[in-house]
């Protein structure tokens, strides 16, 4: 399995060039990957999934004359 340690979104101003955007990108096992660019700001949210084993126990009724 993958180790994603950080997610990371940057604020920028780029002065120089007159721009202002957010700069997301994220790392795996040790390397920058990078999502993109975004002119709005993205939203950030914290999801947690559980998955829990089911277990099927059939019930049968026996009736021995």
């Amino acid at each position: 399995m993958d180790k994603i340690t950080e997610i990371r979104i940057e604020e920028v101003f780029d002065e120089e060039n007159d721009q202002h955007y957010y700069w997301i990108y994220y790392f795996k096992n040790e390397e920058v990957k990078i999502i993109g660019k975004s002119s709005v700001k993205p939203q950030c949210y914290k999801q947690i999934a559980r998955y829990v084993k089911w277990i099927t126990i059939l019930k049968i009724n026996l009736k021995i004359v």
